[in-house]
């Protein structure tokens, strides 16, 4: 049994290739709530209740082939036991936990297919 709980879709990322055409669509065009944006992400938030998904425009010039789309992003309870039951179960995890600045401990793990899947866990 996992030692670890998925709270909630967290947020959809969306790799782009023009950051400010992309933040001028979401929050313009779409009326998205304009968060947190520095020169390499835009994080924009929906919805009405206490828990808002987010959608993080992130910029890459050359998205590897499995980025080419959108990402999941996953909110755990615990994250470092996660990243262990994760990788004691067979899973790959291509990003060790790591706190990142806007907020989260973060670590990405891959499925079968190569596809990768962020997990993190809100800091303070």
């Amino acid at each position: 049994m996992a030692d670890f709980r998925i709270e909630r879709l967290n947020t959809v990322i969306i790799p782009v290739k023009d950051l400010e055409r992309s933040i001028h669509f979401y929050h313009n065009v779409l009326r998205l709530h304009k968060g947190f944006v520095d020169k390499s992400m835009a994080y924009f938030s929906f919805g009405s209740d206490d828990h808002q998904p987010t959608i993080l425009l992130h910029i890459m010039d050359e998205p590897e082939p499995v980025e080419k789309g959108m990402v999941i992003e996953l909110l755990v309870d615990d994250l470092t036991s996660a990243v262990s039951s994760i990788k004691n179960a067979g899973g790959e995890i291509v990003q060790v936990p790591i706190d990142r600045e806007w907020g989260v401990k973060e670590a990405v793990i891959a499925d079968p297919d190569g596809y990768k899947i962020w997990i993190v866990q809100t800091l303070g």
